[in-house]
């Protein structure tokens, strides 16, 4: 299962930083299939409700939500445990399908294409790296599913804002708190309930997600960093991210699988259900964007956080009766009942804390910009007209720089990616293919 575009969409359309404090119940859960993150998404419910209540509309968008990308993460483990090994080439399938749907949003969506502005430079040495740390999670995270349960995995992935949030307080983009403190210490215990409580344990599985859980934190300090400062909307950022991951992931492919690949073609072990799989694969990834931007467009920071928890409750529910058939202990599941709540309690208090903060500055700076006389209106008509003339010309000097790209070279380098990437990863199976042994197999002569 592949992590999520399920925590910037809105984060980078309304332009906010995201808040490492926030992490607590916006975990990462494996449900997909991009690296771009879904929480702290404070919006407001969208006007064009019609003859359906807003109420309404939430509940079923966020139901729609909680079902699709926990069948994504669910179906993924199912296809990994029943024989398909091959993580990278997975990767590549879920990108080119995020490719296309951050396309669509862009080309269609009203004013996305003169938002998506960027640096040449930049494309490479702030979007690369978090691809490169993005592709390199979800391999690993999606190699666990092999050892560990989509159920085990979900739980022990409730930790993760510990070290989030501690690295932020470490590094001073957030301040000490002894609610977050306490937050943390909780949260800890309920992950050290969940591992004791694990009847039988890979310990190589253990370790992968532990790893998958570290790379997650590094993602989400290099979108603190790296991403946010671009200034890019979600769908932006998605149409540039998406196919450099697919390359990433199509070149891992070649040095990592094509070999295996290769002979488990030639062994007959490819029949026409795999890519029936990988269809469905692709095409649930596709409805797990959709049903994830409609979610986005109505929900608020509050309901992202409501819905986390039971998400990662649908993942454990779908993996132990569908994936691996068991029964959790008493111990993991009140380990999993405490991060989660919490997580979401301190999540949901956080949110309203940075509400009140933020009325807070916005009316004590409105009081003291506001001028002790107020100017008529009509003397400010040049300064207005003068400041509306720079603010054009300033847009007109950043389209005439060269070295901004602007929609037409996004999608030149998505198609070159794309492109560039299914071109290696096929020319490195197919160079170690013998015809006649796949001839053989699939009884085609």
């Amino acid at each position: 299962a592949v992590t999520a575009y399920r925590e910037a969409l809105v984060v980078f359309r309304i332009g906010t930083r995201v808040s490492f404090s926030r992490c607590f119940s916006c975990q990462g859960t494996p449900g997909s299939p991009n690296g771009t993150p879904e929480r702290a998404m404070a919006t407001v419910p969208g006007d064009d409700a019609g003859g359906t209540s807003v109420g309404v509309q939430i509940l079923l968008a966020a139901l729609a939500n909680i079902v699709t990308s926990s069948s994504m993460a669910v179906f993924n483990a199912w296809i990994f445990r029943n024989g398909y090994h091959f993580q990278f080439s997975l990767i590549v399938v879920q990108q080119i399908v995020c490719s296309a749907f951050a396309f669509a949003q862009v080309t269609y969506l009203p004013g996305e294409k003169q938002k998506l502005r960027i640096a040449g430079p930049k494309y490479f040495r702030m979007l690369l790296p978090f691809a490169v740390i993005v592709a390199a999670k979800l391999y690993v995270q999606n190699k666990a599913f092999e050892y560990v349960s989509p159920a085990f995995y979900a739980m022990i992935a409730s930790t993760l804002p510990v070290g989030v949030t501690l690295l932020a307080i470490a590094r001073g983009i957030e301040p000490f708190r002894l609610t977050t403190l306490f937050a943390a210490v909780l949260v800890s215990v309920g992950g050290v309930l969940i591992k004791a409580g694990e009847i039988s344990l890979s310990p190589f599985g253990l370790f992968l997600t532990c790893v998958a859980l570290g790379l997650d934190v590094v993602r989400l300090v290099l979108m603190q960093y790296l991403v946010q400062p671009l200034k890019l909307t979600g769908p932006g950022v998605m149409l540039l991210s998406s196919p450099l991951q697919c390359l990433i992931a199509s070149i891992g492919a070649v040095f990592f699988e094509s070999t295996d690949v290769a002979l488990s073609i030639m062994a007959g072990n490819f029949p026409a259900m795999v890519w029936v799989l990988l269809a469905l694969n692709g095409g649930l990834a596709m409805l797990v964007n959709l049903v994830l931007f409609a979610f986005m467009k109505v929900s608020t920071a509050v309901v992202v956080a409501i819905t986390t928890p039971f998400k990662d409750l649908a993942i454990i529910v779908m993996s132990d009766t569908l994936v691996v058939r068991r029964v959790e202990t008493p111990m993991s599941i009140a380990g999993f009942a405490l991060a989660c709540a919490t997580s979401l309690a301190y999540n949901v208090h956080n949110i309203f804390r940075k509400e009140r903060e933020a009325v807070e500055k916005a009316q004590n700076e409105g009081s003291l910009n506001s001028p002790l006389i107020p100017a008529r209106q009509e003397k400010n008509l040049g300064y207005k007209m003068m400041k509306s003339e720079e603010a054009k010309q300033t847009e007109t000097d950043e389209d005439a720089d060269p070295a901004t790209w602007r929609y037409v070279d996004g999608v030149n380098a998505l198609l070159t990616c794309c492109s560039l990437g299914m071109l290696i990863l096929a020319t490195g199976v197919l160079a170690q293919l013998d015809p006649v042994e796949v001839a053989r197999a699939y009884k085609l002569v």
